[in-house]
């Protein structure tokens, strides 16, 4: 399973994106399975909303039950260690979103992501020192 970010879901759904074309055809190069978090999620409605409208956020809604992507759910047992990495990263600083996405990376045990992100996710490391492999931008 990619790891995907926000980023990627707005590049892949709203064609003025700069990153629009990559992202198209790197979902078509890693015929793989997607998986993200509901806080990605909920940003990227957040997003979605206002570059695009109801429409597209509520096809991307539709679109989980499609299967086009898994969904992570986190727990409350999550919680302190999303605090410690926020608090490990707040010079960039790390929203829920990051901090979520690295709790997903430590439980498969890889980070292989789709992300427009590259300054966070080149800084952030999963399981204290393992670094991300963004499979969107080199």
């Amino acid at each position: 399973m990619i790891i995907t970010d926000t980023g990627f879901w707005l590049a892949l759904l709203d064609q003025r994106d700069q990153h629009h074309t990559t992202a198209k055809q790197a979902l078509r190069q890693y015929d793989e399975n997607l998986i993200t978090t509901w806080c990605v999620v909920t940003e990227t409605c957040y997003f979605l909303l206002n570059r695009k409208g109801v429409g597209v956020q509520t096809a991307f809604i539709r679109s989980i039950n499609q299967g086009l992507f898994a969904i992570f759910n986190l727990e409350s047992h999550h919680a302190p260690r999303i605090a410690e990495l926020m608090q490990k990263y707040a010079d960039l600083p790390m929203d829920l979103a990051d901090a979520s996405l690295v709790i997903l990376a430590e439980h498969p045990g890889h980070g292989r992501i789709l992300s427009v992100d590259q300054r966070d996710f080149n800084a952030y490391r999963w399981k204290q020192h393992h670094p991300f492999e963004n499979l969107l931008i080199d």
